[in-house]
């Protein structure tokens, strides 16, 4: 890495409207949080939760060269997503192993133990952001394989991370307010720096992974289902904030990956004709007409056209879907659907 490309990658935070607005919007609630009492300690909770989860999303988007989406309310919730809280549990797992050293074997061990840390550290989160496997980024194997793919670089997120630290703790001298901001921008350019050091290396497609064992049927559609509930609650949140484009066009790119992409039309359709304002799913009906058509599937193309039409008799397929459609209608004997769709 170019001096540079570092200064870029340190700074980033700051000069890119998409992480640093909700790098000011998490400063401004820890602070609220802050002095808010036992209530503040809940929404200090929430707040730790969504910029965890945000960082990892930084993270993963620098190491791809792409913008991180901007975050939404579920980025607060719970449920979800969990592999991106896992962070949490390693600084926890490594700072009880830099303390315990510290009580048994004094400052000197404890300084070692903390120099290893921030060297193992950079890899566990790497793997965890390709991977999004927990259980793989304690994988010693793997976080091995990781460095010795990139560990010409991965040096220097290891020593920021030290820097960072000791400037974190030099900066309780100044006042609060201050103080926690410049903490939270470390967070920030520290995420921003490692994602930038491994991006060249293309690790997305180049860490090699054990396979896992073999699951059975029911194991696999629990998580499929888990996975398309995700989805769905993610793009809803894009939707609920007037960008149904970046929702639509985030479901879309989900039913690609989807082991039963034909299921996963459907899956999505019913659930979102449960939602309290339709418009939605019949503008998602209008795709899922368009690629069920392009696939052959007539008979799901017609039985969404007629569940939409139910719903909302000013329902219209996309124009160029029309004439294919109908002919499907009259095909499969549904000559009161056929006339619908020709008087369109």
């Amino acid at each position: 890495m170019t001096p540079t490309r570092f200064v870029q990658a340190v700074f980033y935070p700051l000069t890119s409207a998409a992480v640093l607005v909700p790098l000011v919007v998490f400063w401004l609630l820890t602070a609220f949080a802050a002095w808010g009492g036992v209530l503040g300690l809940f929404l200090m909770a929430f707040v730790l939760i969504a910029t965890i989860r945000f960082l990892m999303m930084v993270l993963e988007a620098r190491a791809r060269g792409d913008e991180p989406e901007t975050p939404g309310i579920e980025f607060f919730s719970l449920f979800g997503d969990s592999w991106n809280l896992f962070p949490a549990a390693l600084v926890l797992l490594f700072a009880f192993l830099i303390d315990a050293t510290g009580d048994a074997f004094g400052i000197a061990w404890a300084t070692v133990v903390s120099v290893i840390v921030c060297t193992v550290f950079p890899g566990s989160l790497a793997v965890l952001a390709i991977t999004r496997s927990p259980l793989q980024s304690i994988n010693p194997v793997t976080i091995v394989k990781l460095l010795e793919r990139c560990g010409r670089t991965l040096w220097i997120a290891a020593i920021f991370l030290q820097v960072a630290g000791w400037l974190a703790y030099l900066s309780n001298a100044l006042p609060s307010m201050l103080a926690s901001f410049v903490q939270m921008y470390l967070c920030f350019a520290w995420f921003s720096l490692l994602g930038s050091l491994i991006e060249p290396y293309g690790l997305f497609d180049e860490v090699d992974i054990p396979a896992p064992r073999q699951r059975s049927a029911d194991e696999i559609s629990g998580d499929v289902e888990r996975h398309r509930i995700n989805a769905l609650g993610h793009a809803y949140g894009f939707v609920s904030r007037d960008n149904r484009e970046g929702g639509f066009k985030h479901l879309f790119a989900e039913i690609e990956k989807d082991p039963d992409p034909v299921a996963a039309w459907a899956w999505y359709f019913n659930r979102m004709m449960g939602w309290e304002q339709n418009r939605h799913a019949l503008f998602f009906a209008q795709h899922y007409i368009r690629d069920a058509l392009k696939h052959g599937e007539e008979l799901a193309a017609l039985k969404v056209a007629m569940r939409a039409q139910h719903a909302d008799s000013q329902f219209r397929p996309f124009r160029e879907n029309i004439p294919a459609l109908a002919a499907a209608a009259e095909r499969h004997g549904n000559t009161e659907l056929a006339a619908v769709l020709r008087a369109m």
